[in-house]
């Protein structure tokens, strides 16, 4: 029955529905904007983006390196299982903030091969159901000794 509710807050978590706050480190970052679409939109709107991309990094790297703090705030108590946690929330993490970088990336491409436009809505990229990517630190067969 604990296996069960594990693999499904797994799940949850890997699309997205269930943020974990762990400590001192909150919830998982998530993006507070849509990458632009960039056929459409206009200069001021792709220097947003970027800006926003760059405080998304930045709130990506201090959970990160929040996490990677807590076991030496625990010492030797933390367990096994804890850490693997962190470490696929670290993952799921920087798997999501890849996802938007590459998302943005391709809509820069597209901005500079078009030069844009005046009315960008988000790019198909941006799309939450298509941008989110499922990570694991555990091997498919279950965990190693």
């Amino acid at each position: 029955m604990i296996r069960i509710t594990r693999i499904a807050a797994a799940l949850m978590l890997c699309a997205g529905a269930l943020p974990i706050a762990h400590a001192g480190c909150g919830p998982v970052p998530q993006p507070g904007f849509a990458v632009p679409d960039g056929t459409h939109a206009s200069k001021d709107e792709m220097s947003a983006a970027r800006d926003n991309l760059s405080e998304y990094s930045a709130q990506v790297a201090a959970y990160a390196s929040c996490l990677d703090a807590e076991p030496a705030d625990r010492g030797a108590d933390r367990d096994a299982a804890r850490r693997l946690q962190d470490l696929d929330l670290t993952s799921s993490a920087l798997a999501r903030l890849a996802s938007v970088v590459s998302c943005f990336s391709s809509q820069v491409e597209a901005f500079e091969r078009t030069g844009g436009g005046t009315d960008a809505g988000p790019a198909r990229c941006a799309r939450p159901a298509t941008a989110r990517t499922a990570v694991s630190l555990h091997p498919a067969g279950g965990r190693s000794r």
